[in-house]
């Protein structure tokens, strides 16, 4: 039986003695290059050999939600189904992501891994997420978050892939302080597109919140029909808009697999979901963004 569900982000690392070679370290060929796409902000950078690089990418939906991860390209030995894949920043190797598994570009059909959750916050714990639950927003407590992870960022010397096989793949990023930062200014601005006044949003005390599990919104039955026949898994992110009524007023699916059929299947499902809307310091209503990570994967 395949199932969908909400990924939750986070294991614990594992050594093995192909751990212990030496890592293969690439140098920048490019520039960070910011792109201010239609429903997020990206941001990309490629390393390595110019005529087989590899490119490194930071998605981020809103300014202050967690990010998406995708190295693709020449750098990476690992096959499409070999196993889980790894990521951490240096110098906090301890502050590691576990990927769903690796796949192929389309277009070239090169490796490509994606990490979900991805944020510069080592040593925090997300609060369990409870639906129905309702606990204030802690300014301060965001205010030292944006700290911690600006003073992270700042610190960072490079991006470190560790393969199924073990074999680690360096991407010596620099400094992503500025990058950063450049990402939550667009991150603003996307708000301001799509309608949000940012302002407004940062004042929000208590978030939209979901009455029940997003993940009983979808059964087995939800598994796109040919994905599960080539036995094909997926991350999807989706942006969902919350009225003041707490009904979802949109949804906008983002996934860089090439079946359409899961971005699909999640925006129909989850745009059912009933919340408790967002609310600021006085009782008032507002419109808020929410964002939801859905794993479709078969069970082994």
């Amino acid at each position: 039986m395949k199932k969908a569900f909400l990924l939750l982000a986070g294991a614990a690392a594992c050594v093995s003695p192909a751990a212990a070679r030496a890592p293969v370290e690439l140098a920048p060929l490019t520039p960070w290059n910011l792109h201010y796409a239609d429903n997020s902000c990206q941001l990309a950078r490629t390393f390595g050999d110019a005529a087989n690089p590899t490119t490194l990418v930071f998605n981020r939906l809103l300014p202050t939600s967690d990010m998406t991860l995708m190295v693709f390209g020449g750098g990476l030995r690992a096959r499409q189904g070999s196993g889980e894949a790894k990521a951490s920043f240096l110098p906090f190797p301890e502050h590691e992501f576990v990927t769903l598994g690796v796949a192929e570009t389309v277009d070239k059909r090169v490796p490509a891994i994606m990490w979900t959750g991805i944020n510069l916050l080592p040593g925090y714990q997300h609060s369990e997420y409870k639906p129905g639950v309702r606990t204030p927003r802690n300014p301060a407590e965001v205010e030292a978050l944006r700290a911690l992870e600006a003073g992270t960022a700042g610190k960072v010397t490079a991006l470190q892939v560790r393969e199924p096989s073990g074999r680690r793949l360096v991407l010596k990023t620099g400094s992503l302080g500025r990058a950063l930062a450049l990402m939550r200014d667009c991150g603003k601005e996307q708000l301001a597109r799509w309608g949000f006044d940012p302002a407004v949003t940062e004042r929000i005390l208590y978030p939209a919140r979901s009455q029940r599990s997003l993940a009983d919104l979808f059964d087995s039955s939800d598994y796109p029909r040919k994905a599960l026949f080539f036995g094909n898994e997926a991350i999807v992110s989706a942006r969902l808009h919350v009225g003041t009524d707490g009904k979802v007023t949109r949804c906008v699916s983002l996934t860089p697999y090439k079946e359409p059929a899961f971005g699909e299947v999640v925006c129909r499902n989850l745009s059912k979901a009933a919340f408790d809307p967002a609310e600021l310091a006085d009782g008032t209503r507002v419109p808020d963004v929410v964002v939801a990570n859905i794993l479709f994967r078969m069970e082994q």
